[in-house]
C-alpha cells in the first residue's frame, strides 16, 4: 500500500505477485496490472506537498506512504468495506486499522458501512480538497 510511479503517471500499488503489480491509476481510477520492475516508489511528502493533498500524518515514510495510498484510494476508489481494502492491499488488519485511525483522527476519512460491513470513506472536504490540488477525485456512490 504505497503510492508509485512509472515516470509519467501515479499510481497506487495495492499488491504484488511475481513481478507483477496491482495498481490503480490516478488519473482514471482504472485497475490494472504492470510489471513491478516498471514502477518506483514515490515521495509521499514531494507528492502531498506538489498536489496540496492533506496526508494527514507525520512521521516515517513508509507510514506516511500508507495514509497517502488509503487516503488516495478511498477518495477516488470510493467506499470500501475493511474486508474489502484487505483484499485489495498487502498489509495486515493492524496496519489498516492504524492508518485509518490516524487519518480518521485528521479528519481525512470517516467511518461508514459498505455492503453491511464497516467500512471507511473520505470526507467530502478530503475530496474537494485534493480535486483542488490536480488529482482527480471521482465520486462514485456510497454502497450501504
Amino acid at each position: 500500500m504505497r503510492l508509485v510511479s512509472d515516470g509519467e503517471a501515479y499510481c497506487i500499488h495495492r499488491r504484488s505477485s511475481g513481478g507483477e503489480c496491482r495498481v490503480r491509476e490516478l488519473s482514471d481510477g482504472a485497475v490494472t496490472t504492470r510489471p513491478c520492475s516498471e514502477l518506483t516508489p514515490v515521495d509521499p511528502g514531494g507528492f502531498a506537498e506538489r498536489f496540496d493533498v492533506p496526508i494527514g500524518v507525520s512521521g516515517p515514510r513508509e507510514r506516511s506512504g500508507r495514509a497517502l495510498a488509503l487516503l488516495l484510494e478511498l477518495a477516488i476508489g470510493g467506499a470500501a468495506s475493511v474486508r474489502q481494502l484487505l483484499d485489495r492491499f498487502d498489509a495486515c488488519e493492524s496496519e489498516l486499522h492504524g492508518t485509518a485511525t490516524e487519518l480518521r483522527a485528521a479528519g481525512l476519512i470517516e467511518t461508514t458501512t459498505v455492503h453491511g460491513q464497516r467500512g471507511y470513506r473520505a470526507t467530502e472536504a478530503t475530496r474537494d480538497e485534493i480535486s483542488t490540488g490536480g488529482v482527480q477525485v471521482h465520486s462514485p456512490p456510497d454502497l450501504d
